[in-house]
This record gives structure tokens, C-alpha cells and sequence, in this order.
């Protein structure tokens, strides 16, 4: 495509002041169309390459599972290309830190959670990024809320029997974690700072190893996400006492939340954020939340995301940003009450 010639009449200086205007209006037109980041930038050029969601945890997890749902999805309503690149490791501060050095041109997106996004600013000392000030938000996705749990032989039928105990016996109760620093080990110092009980903490190499620990008894109570516990639900070798968030579960409707009973505002969800670098023009920021927010009432991934306990949010960018700040705030009061650091 070849440039426009541009010719100046100079019979008058009106007609020449008038040639000139035109002629840069011109120009600045033409300098747009040519410009790649103009085009790069701009909701109806994006995408024009394949965009990468990182997952900064493995695959087969939570994470991983929305990932994947949200990346077929977009890529079928953008007709464009969305590949998910698991980048796990310490705690999934690996992936958010990679995607907050990478270029903001809207290419690559982060799906980040509680841990890695809101509580690894007070667990590292050295932490190489800064979520309230490296990432743009783009949506606070869904929320999979901590479902307080207790195994089939536990005692406990309620949250104010398991509460009563704690407090008749500080210390003696113990609850497992799938790692020290993790929303389920925060969730139960969260539990002991607002119920004003001491209980101690087990941490186990995984999940898997911490629902084992409940069913065997080896464990008196854990807060562990719906998906983790639903087999051993399902199998009767777990009962769910309740949910720390302040709306039930489709898959758990018979389950009340712990505001229901008697703690008050307590919540502690292994949420989901999509994020992207700073610097990220707002048109693309404001398209990849369009995208997400389309995507989320899909029935197929609303039926996936019901069997797993994740509650869809869809908060648009600034709603999302004022969310983690709530979010860094909360869990940093947590990890201060109980003295904990990963450094």
C-alpha cells in the first residue's frame, strides 16, 4: 500500500492554511495506519497472533482446569488462537513473575490465585514482582471457596461444636495443608485469628496427602476446596461442615456457610484472577475482559465449574483491582498474627 501524494495550492495564505491543516490531518492519518503498534493496540485489530495464558501452577489442578476452559472459549469467540503454558514452582510466583517482565501488548495473560496474586507479598520478603503494581487486572474470574471439613468419624457436626472444642482445648486440634504458606493453611490461621482459638497446623506435600489424613483421622478438621473433597464426600469417608464464603454451593446446597453459622464475614476463597503487565492499553484490557465475561455463562462451562465448586465472578478491571488490594490487606493481617515467612 503506497502512501498518498499530497499536494499545496499557495494561491492565498487562507488557501494555504487551509491546505496545510489538511494535509497533516492527512499525514497523522496515514502514520496511524502504518503504525504496528497502533494496529496491535486497537480492539478491532487485537488479536493478530496467538495469545499465551499462563497457568503458574501444574497441570490437572484448579487452575489448570478454568484455564483451559476459559482458553478454549475465547479462542472460539475471538477466532483466534489461545494456548494455556503451565509455568509452576515456588508457589506459582515462577509464572507471575514471567508474565509481569513480559511486553504489555496483550499477548500474554496470567491466571493467577489467592496465593501467587494476594497472600506472596507478605510470605516473601523477596518477592521479584509486585501484583498491585506489575499487572493490570483484567478480571477477578471465579472464587472457589474453602469448605471446612472433618473426617466421617470426627465427633464434630458443626462448626460451633468443632469451635467449642478448640477453645476447651488450645492446641490439641490440628488441621492439614497442602503446603505451609497455602490458601489452606492461611484459611485455617484465618479460622483461629476470627474465632479467637489456638489450633496447630500439619502442612503435607499436596493435597492429596492432606484429604488421606482427614479420612484416616490422623487429622481432626482441614478447609480444603469442594473439588479436593468431593469423591471422599461422595464416598461417605468425609463430612463438610461448612462453607467460608458468604453464598452456599450448587454442589453442596445442604451445606451452610460459616456466616451462617455465627462467624460472621468470614471468607477464604482460592480465588482466580486474569491479569496482564502493566502498561497494557486499556482497549485491550477492556476486550480480553469482554471475552471472559462471555465466556463464563457458557453452558458447558458453567455445568464444569458447578461440579467443581467454583462460583463464576466476572468482575470487571476495576472492581478486580480493588478486590486484591482488599485481598493483599487481608492475608497480610493473617500472615502477621501468625508469624509466618517463607524466605
Amino acid at each position: 500500500m503506497t502512501q498518498p501524494t499530497i499536494r499545496l495550492s499557495l494561491a492565498t495564505p487562507a488557501s494555504r492554511h487551509m491546505a496545510l491543516r489538511a494535509a497533516l490531518g492527512i499525514a497523522a492519518t496515514t502514520a496511524a495506519l502504518f503504525s504496528p503498534w497502533a494496529q496491535a493496540s486497537s480492539p478491532a485489530a487485537y488479536p493478530t497472533k496467538t495469545i499465551r495464558l499462563v497457568v503458574p501452577y501444574s497441570a490437572g489442578g484448579s487452575t489448570d482446569i478454568l484455564g483451559r476452559l476459559l482458553a478454549q472459549k475465547m479462542g472460539e469467540n475471538m477466532n483466534a488462537t489461545v494456548v494455556v503454558e503451565n509455568k509452576p514452582g515456588a508457589n506459582g510466583t515462577l509464572g507471575c513473575d514471567q508474565v509481569a517482565k513480559a511486553p504489555a501488548d496483550g499477548y500474554t495473560i496470567v491466571l493467577g490465585d489467592v496465593g501467587c496474586m494476594a497472600m506472596a507479598p507478605a510470605l516473601y520478603t523477596k518477592l521479584p514482582y509486585e501484583p498491585l503494581k506489575d499487572f493490570t487486572m483484567v478480571s477477578l474470574v471465579a472464587r472457589s471457596p474453602l469448605v471446612l471439613t472433618v473426617g466421617a468419624q470426627s465427633p464434630f457436626k458443626s462448626m460451633a461444636e468443632l469451635t467449642a472444642a478448640a477453645r476447651a482445648q488450645p492446641g490439641k486440634l490440628n488441621y492439614p495443608s497442602s503446603g505451609t504458606g497455602g490458601p489452606n493453611h492461611l484459611g485455617g490461621e484465618l479460622y483461629a485469628m476470627q474465632a479467637k482459638v489456638k489450633i496447630s497446623h500439619i502442612p503435607y506435600k499436596g493435597s492429596a496427602p492432606s484429604v488421606v489424613s482427614l479420612v484416616a483421622g490422623e487429622t481432626d478438621f482441614g478447609f480444603l476446596t469442594a473439588v479436593t473433597i468431593d469423591s471422599q464426600l461422595k464416598a461417605g469417608k468425609l463430612r463438610a461442615l461448612a462453607v467460608a464464603h458468604n453464598e452456599r454451593l450448587a454442589s453442596l446446597p445442604d451445606v451452610p456457610t460459616m456466616n451462617e453459622q455465627g462467624l460472621k464475614g468470614f471468607q477464604a476463597d482460592a480465588w482466580f484472577m486474569a491479569a496482564v503487565p502493566a502498561g497494557t492499553p486499556q482497549p485491550i484490557v477492556d476486550r480480553l475482559y469482554a471475552e471472559i465475561a462471555k465466556a463464563l455463562p457458557d453452558a458447558q462451562v458453567k455445568t464444569k465449574l458447578d461440579a467443581m465448586g467454583v462460583l463464576p465472578s466476572a468482575f470487571k478491571p476495576a472492581a478486580s483491582a480493588d478486590f486484591l488490594k482488599v485481598e493483599v490487606a487481608k492475608w497480610r493481617d493473617v500472615i502477621k498474627n501468625a508469624n509466618i515467612t517463607l524466605d
